[in-house]
C-alpha cells in the first residue's frame, strides 16, 4: 500500500494541471491589455485564513459555514491565442488569480442567488470540485466551468476543505466525507427555495463522489424528483459502489450523464490505490447502466497531461456540456456523438472535431 501511495503522488506530481506555466513572457504594455473579470459565487465550510502575500483567504481546515463571491481575474498572454488552438495539447491563453473575496451573511448569499436568478432563464448549477483543490484554485476552475458554458449568473462553487497538496489525498477523502452533510444541506435548501427540478449539479473528480453519497442521503426522505440535471465528469468513485446508489438516486433526477475516459492517469493511480475500478474510468474498463447517460470521450486524446481536466480545456466537451445544460438536449439530440453498446447497454462516443 505504501508503494502504491508513493506511485500515486509521483504521477500526480508530473500530471498536475498546475505544471501548465506561462509559455512566452508578457512584454505587451499594460494599458493595451483586456482585463476581464469573472465572479464566482461561492458556498464554503474551509476555515477563514484571511488575505495576505502568499495567504489564501480560504484554507483546508473544516469549519462553518461561509458563502461570497470571489472574483477571478483574466489577463491575456501576449500572443498565445494566435497558436493555442493550433495545437493538440492545452497552452495557457491568460493568466488568471484571485483578485479578491466579498463574503455574504448568509441573508445576502440567498438574496444574491434571488437576484443573479431572476436575470435568466436557465437552472442554477451547483459546482463541486475535487481532490488537491485548495479555495483560489476551486474559484479559478469553477470559474473557467462557467465561462466556457456561459453560465454566468447561474452557477454557484461549493467549495469543500480539500488541501490543495498532492500529498494528502486520505486526508481529502476524510474531508470529503465530512463535508457530504453540508452538500446536502445546501443542496436541499437551493431545492426548497427554488423549486424541484431548477437545480443542475455538476460534480467532477472525488466531487463527483461527494454528490452522489449527498443525492443518497436524500433519498431518505422519498422518492420526489428534486433535481433536473446530474453530471458526473471524471468521478474519482468506486464503480460498483456507484451501482448499488444508482436505484437509491435515480428517482430523485430527471437525468444522470456520466463523462469518462480512457486516457485519465488520475483515475488510473486512483484505481490501483484502491484496487478497484473507478467511475470516470472510460475504455475497456467503461462503467454502463440502464437509466442514465454514459459518454466516453477517450477518442479526443488528451489536451493536459493528466487527462482529467477534459470538462475545463477541451472544447469539444465544454460545448457538449453547454448543450446538455443549455438547450436541455440528449445525449441522442446533440451533434459529435456516436452510440455503442456494452453488456446490451447502448452508451456514446464522443467523436473529435473534423479538421
Amino acid at each position: 500500500m505504501y508503494n502504491k501511495l508513493l506511485t500515486c503522488i509521483t504521477l500526480l506530481l508530473l500530471t498536475s494541471s498546475s505544471m501548465t506555466a506561462s509559455f512566452a513572457q508578457d512584454t505587451t504594455p499594460a494599458d493595451t491589455q483586456q482585463l476581464e473579470h469573472v465572479p464566482v459565487l461561492f458556498a464554503t465550510v474551509r476555515n477563514r485564513n484571511g488575505q495576505g502575500p502568499k495567504k489564501e483567504y480560504f484554507g483546508g481546515q473544516r469549519d462553518r459555514w461561509h458563502s461570497g463571491v470571489c472574483i477571478m481575474e483574466y489577463e491575456p498572454i501576449w500572443g498565445m491565442n494566435i497558436i493555442a488552438d493550433s495545437l493538440p495539447f492545452h497552452i495557457p491563453e491568460e493568466r488568471i488569480h484571485l483578485a479578491g473575496v466579498k463574503e455574504f451573511s448568509n441573508g445576502q448569499f440567498w438574496d444574491e442567488i434571488s437576484s443573479t436568478n431572476g436575470r435568466n432563464d436557465g437552472n442554477i448549477v451547483l459546482y463541486v470540485h475535487g481532490y488537491n483543490i485548495g479555495f483560489e484554485k476551486s474559484c479559478k476552475r469553477a470559474s473557467i466551468f462557467q465561462r466556457n458554458l456561459d453560465i454566468h449568473d447561474r452557477l454557484i462553487l461549493f467549495s469543500w476543505p480539500a488541501d490543495g497538496n498532492v500529498m494528502n489525498y486520505t486526508l481529502d477523502e476524510a474531508d470529503l466525507t465530512w463535508s457530504v452533510y453540508y452538500l446536502e444541506k445546501l443542496l436541499s435548501e437551493l431545492i426548497r427555495r427554488y423549486g424541484a427540478g431548477r437545480i443542475d449539479v455538476v460534480g467532477h473528480s472525488l466531487g463527483g463522489r461527494g454528490v452522489v453519497n449527498a443525492i443518497s442521503r436524500m433519498s431518505r426522505n422519498g422518492p420526489a424528483q428534486l433535481i433536473n440535471e446530474l453530471v458526473l465528469i471524471a468521478p474519482d468513485m468506486d464503480a460498483q459502489i456507484f451501482g448499488q446508489l444508482l436505484p437509491e438516486i435515480k428517482p430523485l433526477i430527471k437525468r444522470i450523464t456520466l463523462y469518462a475516459s480512457e486516457n485519465d492517469h488520475a483515475l488510473r493511480v486512483s484505481q490501483e490505490v484502491h484496487g478497484y475500478p473507478r467511475l470516470g474510468q472510460g475504455g475497456s474498463l467503461l462503467s454502463v447502466y440502464p437509466g442514465m447517460e454514459t459518454i466516453d470521450v477517450t477518442d479526443l486524446g488528451q489536451r493536459v497531461a493528466s487527462g482529467h481536466l477534459y470538462h475545463l480545456f477541451n472544447p469539444t466537451v465544454s460545448d457538449d456540456i453547454m448543450h446538455l445544460l443549455n438547450k436541455n438536449e440528449s445525449a441522442s439530440q446533440r451533434s459529435g456523438l456516436n452510440t455503442d453498446e456494452k453488456n446490451g447497454v447502448v452508451f456514446w462516443r464522443m467523436a473529435p472535431p473534423t479538421q
